[in-house]
């Protein structure tokens, strides 16, 4: 068995070295669908890594062969940290203490010296899928729903899957996961003195989605803009932004796609943040250098893009009572209320595994 450790990133550290819970505070109602765990390029085969999310701490784990399983990081022997002292060997997580084994459904497969496994020991573990370049984690009642919106990036042989950056929010989940549906502040953050209007295309049950464009349309770009985008929430606080050529969508594969998602990690403390969906120019046997430049100019004009936003989302706080002004628009009170209809009923239990 090999001891591999997951790579521990900048956001790791801020949020499981420095920012603490604060006692007494509750994990708020969260809406059921798929979140971000994290980027498939950030955690290797073999490697296990430390998570928080829903004010819980998990392991995620990539096996050998490549399957993921993500369970409560208290092992259910003596409470050792899974996702500290555990070490993948072959398909299960091995407890670092006493060397329980578990599968990526966690149930406990082996443990050293017993002629019997109790039935009791399990983990709890949270539905995993991997898509589009990330790992993503199921929050809800019931089975969980599919994920749908990237299937057009399923051939991983004609896209490539570009991680972005995660930042740490000090703030709940709505007040940054809103913040794409928030048109009015593209001319004083994106595009100065480029007014952006939005047009609600569906509102209905589990979606939401919204086209992008200038209030004064004229036909020039609106940085990678041209100047239509489509927003289309394929989770309640995950964004996939295409560009369009025309207020109409279109039926070729879009060449590039921004996903911007945004996961709850404990009250007061958010993630978020965003990957890139880039379509091969061709074959990577005749344009294999091409592919990656053209993926790596896109990936820097979003950066760019993107961080203009970083100490806003940062640093954002809910207001008591909200203040709305004409030049709002409706985009963000649809979006809410898209937000709220998939909150889970009132009592209902959320738990998995």
């Amino acid at each position: 068995m090999r001891r591999r450790r997951g790579r521990t990133r900048s956001y790791d550290r801020e949020l499981h070295d420095r920012l603490r819970p604060a006692a007494g505070d509750a994990q708020e109602p969260v809406p059921a669908g798929w979140y971000f765990a994290r980027f498939s390029s950030h955690l290797q085969r073999g490697e296990v890594v430390p998570v928080t999310y829903m004010s819980r701490q998990y392991a995620l784990f990539r096996t050998d062969d490549g399957r993921l399983g993500m369970l409560d990081s208290q092992c259910c022997h003596m409470g050792a940290d899974l996702s500290r002292c555990g070490q993948v060997g072959g398909e299960h997580l091995v407890c670092g203490f006493h060397a329980w084994e578990f599968d990526t459904a966690g149930v406990c497969r082996k443990i050293p010296g017993a002629d019997r496994i109790p039935s009791r020991a399990a983990q709890r573990t949270v539905p995993v899928t991997e898509r589009a370049g990330i790992i993503w984690f199921w929050h809800g009642p019931g089975p969980e729903q599919p994920l749908t919106g990237l299937e057009f990036a399923e051939d991983r042989s004609r896209h490539l899957y570009l991680a972005g950056h995660v930042l740490v929010c000090h703030t709940n989940l709505l007040p940054v996961s809103e913040h794409v549906t928030d048109v009015a502040h593209w001319p004083y953050t994106h595009s100065p003195g480029r007014r952006m209007a939005s047009v609600i295309l569906r509102d209905e049950g589990r979606h939401f989605s919204f086209r992008i464009q200038p209030a004064d349309p004229d036909g020039t770009r609106v940085n990678h803009f041209r100047p239509y985008a489509l927003a289309s929430m394929v989770n309640p606080t995950t964004a996939l932004v295409t560009p369009l050529r025309g207020p109409e969508p279109d039926a070729t594969p879009p060449p590039m796609a921004f996903l911007a998602a945004v996961s709850p990690v404990r009250p007061g403390v958010t993630i978020a943040t965003w990957g890139l969906i880039v379509r091969k120019l061709g074959p990577d046997w005749l344009l294999w250098p091409v592919n990656r430049l053209w993926a790596a100019f896109l990936w820097r004009l979003v950066r760019r893009n993107h961080r203009a936003d970083f100490d806003i989302l940062r640093w954002m706080r809910p207001v008591a009572k909200d203040l709305w002004s004409a030049a709002d628009g409706s985009t963000v009170r649809a979006y809410r209320r898209f937000y709220r209809r998939n909150l889970p009923p009132p009592g209902q239990d959320t738990s998995d595994g």
